[in-house]
Formats: C-alpha cells, structure tokens, sequence
C-alpha cells in the first residue's frame, strides 16, 4: 500500500517517533479540534519537511503542510493521507557589513515553521524595527506569509523581501514578494484553486528591518499585547474567523446580528468578540463549521453582506457534516440562558 510505504520511507527521513499512522490532529491545531491524519510527520528542519513532502509527491498522496494549526479548522472526519508538521525553527540574522548581508538594510530570515510574534520580539530585542506589528500574531512564519497575515497597520506583503518556495516540482525557488500576488489576508498560494496536493511550500522568509530604539519599539509591543489581551478571547480558538468586509468589521456584523455568545454544541461565538469562536471544551469541527454557517447567513440576510472565511478549512469535509444534538435543536444563547431557534440555518 502506498500510505504503508510512505511510513516506512519516512522513518528513514526521520526518526522513527516522528511518524505516527491516526494520529488525532486536535493535539495539533489551536482549537484543540481536528479528526485524524491517516498519517502525520513531524519534521524539525527544512530538509527533513522537504524530503517528506517531495516523498508523499512521488508517491501521489495527498499531503498537507500545518505550522501551529492557528488559522485552520479540520475536520472531524480527519484528513487523508500525509500531514507534515512544520518544526522548522531556525532565525537569522543579516547586519550591513557583514558577509552576504543587504549592504542598505538589516534583515531577518526564519523558517517556515518559526513562531511569527517570537521572530517579532526577537527582532524588537535588538532593536530592530519593521516586525513589531506582529509581536502578538500567533502562527507561524509560513502559515503568515501565506495567508499575508497583519495587524496594528502592518502585514508581511510591507515586510517581506524574498522567501524560499518548494515548487511542485520538487524544486526550491527563491519567490520575490510580488510573485505572492498579494491581498487583504490572501495570496495566489491561499486560493482554492492551488490543488492540495501540490500546493508550493513555503520553506523560509526574508523580512526587511531598519534600526530602531529598542525601548520605543518594546513599549509599543506592550501596548498591542494590551490591547489584544483587552478586546479579544483568551482559551482555544483559530484567530479571526472572517476577513472584514470592505469599510466595516465582521465581528460588529456579526454582534449587530444579536449572535454573540451564541453557542453550537460546546463551540461559543465569543461574547468578548464575535470575530472568534472559542472551545469551550470537547468541542468538535461540526459545531465550530454550524456557528460559521449560522453568522454567514444571518449577516447576508440582515445586512446584505457576504462573510468570507480568513481561517481555512481542512480535511474531509461534505455537505452532510454531521452536527451535534445542540446544533439540531437550535442554537443557544450562552449569555442569557435562552434558545434561539436556528434550525436549518446551518445546513
């Protein structure tokens, strides 16, 4: 079988304890949801995710790259074939004058699956401005770049010089920014039409600096993890669910719209802010995916405005995703106790 001898060809890539056959993805995705992988890899440099992506390739098994699994909702039916968690983690630093650095400007490269708000604060440390914007994003530096992650006014299509893509053809090429065809929360490697299967990886990123005061640049990221910690949830959730519409914010249509604290099963939308569902505990993909539909729907219907999704959705998904018996009987309103009857809104 080929899933049997993608495992076996991968113990030899990496060790034996990074190859794992059903592995629950809910350990992996900030949520805490997610079925199965019918087989994951843990990969802790660049080579190591390289090999066991261009394997699955050869193979012809689906494969898919995840880094904290912050911007992602999978399935409770799982995912087919390989998953490969991005250990990546390697940061750099290029100084003016020193040998194959910019001789303009500091830089920083890390690896895809480098934590984006640790690179940010790492940066700020030496002073070094241009990053400080995504001191408190949680995710990864490929997940970012990706999906043009940003905050505060800034986000990774103002900051990003270069980044280092393997291609569907095995082959690692150096992407300048404007190859990433970048928008609002998106890129040509986030659209639907880039097959699973295939999909070009980003393996390292190249951010340009510019010398700062470090206590300034330290005083404004407290300030942005004040705030944050001010206006959004804490507990498990996947981050802004839904792009803002031009002009305006998904999570005042979506408060406007009377469903904050609503909840599906043990999934709440958060009555802090209603751009994010949260885990309240056992909650599953099914409840998560009915509070989406459920916001989408009474958002068009209300105010005429159609919600698209910032987060992405993984796995096995159908359009018979079977629900729980909460999202059956109809919605509830956390913050009052009260029922509010939804059926067939989330279908």
């Amino acid at each position: 079988m080929p899933l049997e001898e993608l495992a076996t060809r991968l113990q030899g890539v990496l060790s034996a304890d990074a190859v794992l056959a059903n592995e629950p993805l809910a350990r992996h995705t900030a949520l805490r949801i997610g079925g199965p992988a019918d087989l994951l890899a843990i990969a802790g440099s660049v080579d190591e995710l390289c090999r066991s992506i261009i394997l699955a390739w050869q193979l012809g098994i689906p494969c898919r790259v995840i880094g904290a699994g912050s911007n992602v909702l999978v399935s409770d039916a799982g995912v087919e074939g390989l998953v490969v968690l991005n250990r990546a983690r390697a940061i750099t630093f290029h100084l003016p004058g020193e040998p194959g650095s910019r001789p303009d400007m500091p830089t920083v490269e890390a690896d895809g699956g480098a934590s984006l708000s640790t690179v940010a604060r790492r940066c700020v440390s030496r002073g070094l401005g241009g990053l400080e914007w995504a001191a408190t994003i949680p995710g990864t530096v490929g997940g970012a770049v990706v999906g043009n992650a940003g905050a505060w006014g800034g986000d990774v299509s103002s900051a990003l010089l270069t980044a280092q893509v393997l291609e569907a053809d095995g082959k690692t090429v150096a992407w300048p920014v404007d190859r990433f065809q970048y928008g609002y929360r998106a890129s040509i490697l986030k659209k639907e039409t880039v097959a699973d299967e295939h999909r070009p990886v980003v393996l390292k990123a190249e951010f340009t600096l510019y010398p700062g005061e470090r206590v300034a640049l330290e005083a404004r990221v407290a300030e942005m993890a004040s705030q944050r910690k001010a206006s959004q949830p804490a507990g498990a959730s996947c981050g802004s669910v839904f792009r803002n519409p031009p002009g305006d914010h998904a999570g005042r249509l979506i408060e406007s719209a009377g469903l904050k604290g609503v909840s599906s099963g043990a999934a709440e939308i958060s009555p802090v802010h209603a751009n994010f569902i949260v885990n309240q505990g056992g909650a599953r993909a099914a409840d998560v995916k009915a509070l989406i539909e459920l916001a989408r729907q009474r958002v068009q219907v209300q105010f005429g405005v159609t919600l698209n999704l910032e987060i992405q959705l993984v796995g096995r998904w159908s359009g018979d995703q079977p629900v729980s018996s909460r999202t059956r009987d109809g919605f509830q309103e956390s913050r009052a106790g009260s029922r509010q009857e939804a059926r067939g809104t989330a279908r």
